[in-house]
């Protein structure tokens, strides 16, 4: 167990460098092959202070990654839901805030 980080820039930040080390982004480049790059939101879970959701949508799916910062360096990452419509998504999932590279990386965008 670590030291949770109380900022949402710092929950973001170091959500984005667990999701960059796990086995999903490939997850994200295959589908970018074909669909182009996705939309992507990073936000932490206002009522759940170790979590923080990451959504990458296109036009025909999406996918929400649920990112546990309470587990430690390696912090846990997991599909927590995905769909095919985009109307299953709120307006917040759909504001961007961060991008993603054809390796299915994340970044904060700038």
């Amino acid at each position: 167990m670590r030291a949770i980080p109380s900022s949402a820039e710092n929950k973001v930040s170091f959500a984005i460098q667990a999701f960059n080390s796990s086995e999903h982004p490939r997850t994200l480049a295959g589908i970018a092959r074909s669909l182009g790059l996705p939309i992507v939101s990073v936000r932490p879970v206002p009522d759940r202070p170790s979590l923080v959701n990451v959504v990458a949508a296109w036009e025909l799916c999406w996918y929400r990654y649920e990112i546990d910062l309470a587990e430690g360096d390696h912090a846990g990452v997991r599909v927590a839901a995905q769909g095919d419509e985009l109307s299953e998504l709120d307006d917040e999932q759909l504001s961007p805030n961060a991008v993603c590279d054809d390796r299915g990386w994340l970044a904060l965008d700038a």
